[in-house]
């Protein structure tokens, strides 16, 4: 049981294969000061290599890019709510370049609970890991889900 007043380090998983993007979502999540504990993932078959491994502690988060080579994000997001034994506590954000409704609603066919598009502006990507850290995750609507900057 956690010690009264002390903040809970929060685990986050950033999977994307672009180096850039991994760096500057990580500084995002520094800018908040708040204790997490970020693990950078570059593809996806690393991402369920990792998870197959877990046993006690899951990720409180997994930001998760759709355009990998190789088991591309869509497919990860199948096999974490198929196969990893904690599913329903990992919150699982879309973290791409594709707007298309197409995409944002096959994220949230295969269990995501939220779909970012990649902001272009820094202050956008730090206002989008604000919201997500921040977000009581009890909305149904799925337009509170999504976050693009146009």
């Amino acid at each position: 049981m956690p010690e009264t007043g002390k903040k809970v380090t929060k685990l986050i998983f950033l999977t994307d294969n672009d180096q850039d993007d991994l760096m500057l979502l990580h500084e995002a999540f520094l800018s908040l000061k708040q204790p997490f504990e970020i693990v950078e993932i570059a593809s996806g078959e690393e991402l369920m290599e990792k998870l197959s491994k877990m046993t006690e502690r899951f990720p409180d988060f997994i930001f998760l890019d759709i355009a990998m080579p190789g088991i591309d994000g869509f497919k990860c997001l199948e096999l974490i709510k198929n196969r990893i034994n904690a599913p329903s506590l990992i919150k699982i954000i879309i973290y791409s370049g594709d707007s298309s409704e197409l995409s944002i609603q096959k994220g949230f066919s295969l269990g995501a609970d939220y779909y970012a598009v990649k902001p272009s502006r820094y202050e956008d990507l730090k206002n989008l890991v604000e919201l997500v850290i921040e977000n009581d995750w009890k909305s149904s609507e799925t337009t509170d889900k999504v976050f693009h900057v146009r």
